[in-house]
C-alpha cells in the first residue's frame, strides 16, 4: 500500500508542477460551468422542468449542473489514453515488468489526479458558483453522506469502463474513434448533460438497465433530493452491480491481454 501511496503523491506533485496547464484547466472549467448554468436560465427562467415526479425548479436545475461540472472535473479516467499509448509505443511489455500489478498502478495515477483536481478545480469552481449561483446546498445532511458514497461507486464505474475500451488496443492498431464514442455515449446517457429524467419514458427504461445514468445522474440525483433516501440505496446496490461486473469483465480481457503480450514479445 505504501507503494501505491507513493504513486499517488507523485501524481500529485507532477499535476501541481505545471502552472500553467493548472490555470488553463481551471478558467476553462470556470467558463463551462457559467456557460452551463445560463443556458438552463435562458431554457426556462424560473419555472420548472419535466412532467409530473420528474418537475425540476430552476434551483435545483442550477444546483444540478454545478455538481455535474464538479463531478466531471474531478473525476480522472486517464486509463483508456495510458493503455493505448503505452501499447502503441511499445512500452507495455517494460510496464508488465514492474513489481506491482500494473493496473493498480494505473488507478494510482488516476487516484492522484483526482486528488490534485480536488485542489486545482474542486475548490475554484465551488468558490465560482458560490459566488455566481449560490452555494450549492444538499438537499440535506444524509443526501450528502449518501451522495458520498455513491460518488465512490460512479468512479469505480467510469475507470472500469474505461480500462476495457483501452485494453481493446492490444488487438487493434489503432482506437481510432472509439474511445470518443464511449465518452459521447457517457456524456449523453449519464445525465451529465440532460437529466435523463427529461427524455422520453421509453428512454428512461431502457437507460435503467446500462450502467451509464449510474455514473453522473443517480449521485447528483440524490445530492439535490430529486432520489430520495430510500430510493437511492437501491440505486447504490445497482451501482455495485455494475462495479463486481465490470471488475469481473476487466479480469476476464486483462488475463487475455497479458497473454498476449507474452506471445507476441517472448
Amino acid at each position: 500500500m505504501r507503494a501505491y501511496g507513493y504513486l499517488v503523491k507523485m501524481r500529485i506533485l507532477t499535476a501541481l508542477a505545471y502552472r500553467f496547464e493548472v490555470w488553463i484547466g481551471m478558467i476553462g472549467d470556470i467558463i463551462m460551468l457559467a456557460a452551463s448554468v445560463y443556458i438552463w436560465k435562458a431554457a426556462y427562467g424560473g419555472g420548472a422542468v419535466g412532467a409530473g415526479a420528474s418537475q425540476i425548479g430552476l434551483q435545483s436545475m442550477v444546483t444540478y449542473t454545478v455538481v455535474s461540472v464538479l463531478l466531471a472535473a474531478v473525476f480522472q479516467t486517464g486509463v483508456q489514453n495510458t493503455i493505448y499509448s503505452q501499447v502503441r509505443e511499445g512500452n507495455i511489455a517494460l510496464d508488465l515488468m514492474r513489481p506491482l500489478p500494473l493496473l493498480g498502478i494505473y488507478l494510482s495515477d488516476d487516484l492522484g489526479g483526482m486528488a490534485s483536481a480536488l485542489v486545482n478545480k474542486a475548490i475554484p469552481l465551488v468558490i465560482a458558483a458560490a459566488l455566481l449561483f449560490g452555494f450549492p446546498m444538499p438537499a440535506s445532511a444524509g443526501a450528502f453522506a449518501v451522495f458520498l458514497a455513491s460518488c465512490l461507486f460512479s468512479f469505480a464505474i467510469l475507470w472500469l469502463m474505461s480500462a476495457l475500451v483501452g485494453l481493446v488496443a492490444f488487438w487493434v492498431v489503432e482506437l481510432g474513434n472509439l474511445g470518443m464514442m464511449k465518452d459521447a455515449t457517457v456524456r449523453i446517457l449519464s445525465g451529465s448533460l440532460v437529466p435523463l429524467w427529461f427524455f422520453p419514458e421509453a428512454v428512461q427504461k431502457v437507460s435503467a438497465w446500462l450502467p451509464f445514468q449510474y455514473t453522473y445522474q443517480t449521485p447528483i440525483g440524490i445530492y439535490i433530493g430529486e432520489i430520495p433516501l430510500g430510493k437511492a440505496l437501491q440505486e447504490i446496490a445497482v451501482q455495485g452491480v455494475w462495479v463486481v461486473v465490470f471488475m469481473l469483465l476487466l479480469a476476464h480481457v486483462w488475463k487475455r491481454a497479458r497473454g498476449k503480450v507474452m506471445v507476441q514479445g517472448g
